[in-house]
């Protein structure tokens, strides 16, 4: 097969690893007429530009009040112990570092991670249950009194134009013509107030709970998120009733009962989202972190007074001096990070970060996804459906029949 795959290329007139480009950049040719659409740069390029976005990354990391409040404590620290007791400097180790800070910070950083996965499979399932729920309720039909089209039977008799007569106990409850734009409404606006319970501000912050006569934060928070949530239940619960019209119309219960099973994974969907949207990683270990974090430099001053003083001299060094203060900043920042990419991501749905959910874009995939599907009822299944990277750009100049 592999063979095979190179002799395709060679055809083409591509060679097996080199892809046609430029110097700075290239594009997958081998790869497919969709891949070959996107440029991307050269190695030594991706190589620069990571470095480039890599430190932008950190430098937002670092562009927070505990940073410059960190910072401070760390010079004033070294500053003290030289000051007030210089014959205190001993050679500490960092393995209380590592035990109290580094791995506390680390666990917290990937179980936030694992929720953020877990949340975003939740709103792949609940995106995919709901493109079921519209289908069903807009495509699936039965048999009905005179041939299959049970569905479209709106009692008015065929040789006057209708779809056929209901016949016994669903002769005077057919269906309404608009159930699928119903549905499909519904749906949207189910969409819309998931998206606005997503995007309350989270709880859970220590604040919340030991300056509530400061801040109403808590209140306003726990409030809006109640909203959502009945606004939510609400259009959850019309999508069964939604199915009763679809067995007075005829369906038979097996099929309903199927479409109610859709139904309940899409409220387990929703249920899940909110455990993750009300419910944090420890409250505690964050508390603990910040705090420790702003005090760690001050009892380790002696270990920076130990490289401030000369041992041939036993004197302070200049150059000593300012690499004990910058060595003691460039400790506190990287634990100050780290609790900013934990704190980042103990919210897995909050905007504008880069770890978290898109909640917009997710969402509107989940809107994308309704009307994609809407908008192709009408096509025949087995007609050819042909692809937008398939289709040539006709050329400047030309007219359709290829004419100048």
């Amino acid at each position: 097969m592999e063979f095979e795959d190179k002799k395709y290329l060679r055809t083409k007139g591509l060679h097996p690893g080199r892809e046609p480009g430029t110097c700075c950049f290239k594009h997958f040719a081998s790869r497919g007429t969709l891949a070959s659409s996107v440029w991307v740069p050269r190695q030594w390029l991706a190589m620069l530009l990571d470095q480039f976005g890599s430190g932008a990354v950190f430098a937002k990391l670092m562009a927070s009040p505990d940073t410059v409040i960190v910072n401070i404590t760390a010079v004033v620290s070294v500053l003290f112990y030289i000051r007030c007791v210089p014959e205190l400097h001993m050679n500490l180790t960092w393995t209380a570092i590592s035990f109290a800070l580094a791995f506390p910070l680390q666990t917290a950083v990937r179980e936030a991670y694992k929720r953020r996965e877990a949340a975003l499979m939740a709103i792949a399932d609940f995106r995919a249950t709901m493109m079921n729920v519209f289908l069903a309720n807009q495509v699936w039909d039965w048999p009905g009194a005179d041939g299959w089209y049970g569905r479209a039977e709106d009692n008015v008799p065929k040789e006057d134009g209708g779809h056929g007569k209901k016949k016994g106990s669903f002769k005077d409850t057919p269906l309404s013509h608009q159930h699928g734009d119903r549905v499909f409404n519904l749906l949207i606006r189910l969409v819309d107030a998931l998206q606005e319970l997503l995007l309350v501000p989270r709880r859970g912050r220590s604040r919340q709970e030991f300056c509530v006569c400061i801040s109403p934060e808590k209140e306003l928070v726990e409030e809006a998120e109640l909203k959502g949530r009945i606004v939510a239940l609400k259009l959850l619960s019309r999508l069964h009733r939604a199915v009763e019209d679809l067995k007075a119309a005829g369906m038979p219960a097996n099929e309903a009962s199927r479409i109610n099973q859709y139904n309940m994974f899409l409220c387990r969907d929703f249920e899940k989202l909110w455990s993750y949207k009300t419910y944090r990683t420890p409250t505690t270990l964050r508390s603990v972190c910040r705090v420790s974090i702003q005090l760690m430099p001050f009892f380790f001053g002696p270990y920076y007074v130990h490289l401030v003083v000369d041992p041939k001299t036993d004197e302070v060094s200049r150059q000593r001096l300012i690499f004990a203060c910058v060595f003691s900043c460039l400790i506190s920042t990287i634990l100050v990070a780290l609790l900013n990419v934990a704190t980042a991501m103990e919210n897995p749905f909050r905007p504008e970060t880069m770890d978290t959910i898109r909640v917009q874009e997710e969402l509107h995939l989940c809107r994308e996804a309704l009307h994609v599907v809407a908008h192709d009822i009408q096509e025949q299944w087995h007609e050819r459906l042909e692809f937008e990277w398939e289709i040539l750009p006709e050329e400047e100049g030309t007219t359709s029949d290829g004419s100048a």
